[in-house]
């Protein structure tokens, strides 16, 4: 009995928390996550989802940071390893790798392997440092209260950039 009032109970916990969430601009609610030893932002408008490493089949001829196809849903999502395109250097495999899907309204079907979610941040509690990111694509730095660095990713750059779109070896 007490299993059911404690599902019960996170079922309402949950409830409360995605409609708080739903109830706040879309442009201020970002996702955090960790990637390259970094974290990045990007906004919740930017993506379709956030999910746990499917099986992915590799392409041959491809660069080595293009991790290959997943079948997410019926649907064939190119995944890249954003680790490895950033600095040469693989996300290393975990229980808490995460693949970030692009938004439909980008017309890909792209996802990003990030080494781990760190959950949504609000625009609001973080301080612009206004200075440009290392990438085209890293539209700014910011602090958060805690003196936390973050990288914010513009989703839609991202996807034009001519080095993502060069998959071939």
């Amino acid at each position: 009995m007490s299993r059911r009032f404690n599902l019960r109970q996170f079922q309402t916990e949950l409830s409360k928390r995605l409609q708080a969430a739903a109830s706040l601009p879309a442009e201020t609610s970002r996702l955090g996550f960790m990637t390259a030893g970094q974290n990045w932002l990007v906004p919740l408008s930017e993506i379709e989802e956030v999910m746990p490493v499917p099986d992915i089949l590799p392409v041959p001829g491809a660069k080595s940071w293009f991790r290959g196809l997943a079948n997410i849903r019926g649907n064939l999502y190119a995944v890249s390893d954003l680790s490895e395109f950033l600095t040469g250097k693989p996300t290393p495999e975990s229980s808490e790798n995460r693949l970030v899907l692009a938004h439909r309204k980008h017309g890909v079907n792209a996802a990003l392997l990030v080494q781990k979610a760190l959950g949504l941040k609000q625009s609001g509690s973080q301080d612009a440092q206004g200075i440009p990111g290392m990438w085209p694509w890293a539209t700014q730095q910011t602090l958060d209260s805690s003196g936390t660095h973050w990288n914010e990713i513009n989703m839609a750059r991202f996807l034009a950039e001519s080095d993502f779109l060069t998959v071939e070896a």
